[in-house]
């Protein structure tokens, strides 16, 4: 049984008719290189789908079970097409390989910018007393982030887990 299909690429239509069911679908793209000029290596077939793969080269059309005239869009280019884009890229002088410059890499927070943003900041930031402590009293800190003492360190005696020994506050 013959399978003809119509294959649509670049605004034209191509109308194959002399295939077979016991072709493949490199035979298919054989076919359509002699009408468009594109290696099949660079044709990719939309519509040839098996269970929601692209179709294989070596599978044959009549598993495929294709209607007559089936429209199959075609992406792909010819090589002459491509050979501005395959050609190794002019030698220019004018680049430069960024990879040979060696420049002293500073840490980012010591970097002058961060460091005057910090300073700027410390400086403007004005501390809002929400509720003044009584004095005389012991004030509760509740180290959220555990900054003042490391919850997760490893240590024999809890007053080494103390950073900064801040283990009292009291107010004067």
């Amino acid at each position: 049984m013959s399978v003809s299909v119509i294959i649509k690429w670049g605004g034209q239509e191509y109308s194959i008719t002399t295939l077979s069911d016991e072709d493949t679908v490199l035979d298919l793209k054989q076919s359509i290189k002699s009408l468009t000029g594109v290696l099949p290596v660079r044709q990719k077939l939309l519509g040839l789908k098996v269970k929601g793969k692209p179709a294989e080269d070596d599978l044959k059309l009549g598993t495929l079970k294709l209607k007559p005239n089936t429209k199959i869009m075609m992406m792909g280019s010819r090589e002459e097409s491509l050979e501005d884009v395959l050609a190794p890229p002019p030698e220019n002088e004018d680049v430069v390989n960024d990879f040979d410059i060696e420049e002293e890499v500073i840490e980012v927070e010591n970097r002058e910018e961060n460091l005057a943003k910090i300073a700027r900041r410390v400086k403007e930031y004005k501390v809002e007393v929400l509720n003044p402590p009584h004095e005389g009293k012991s004030l509760l800190v509740l180290d959220v982030d555990y900054t003042l003492f490391g919850k997760y360190s490893y240590s024999p005696a809890q007053l080494y887990l103390q950073q900064g020994y801040f283990y009292k506050y009291e107010c004067y």
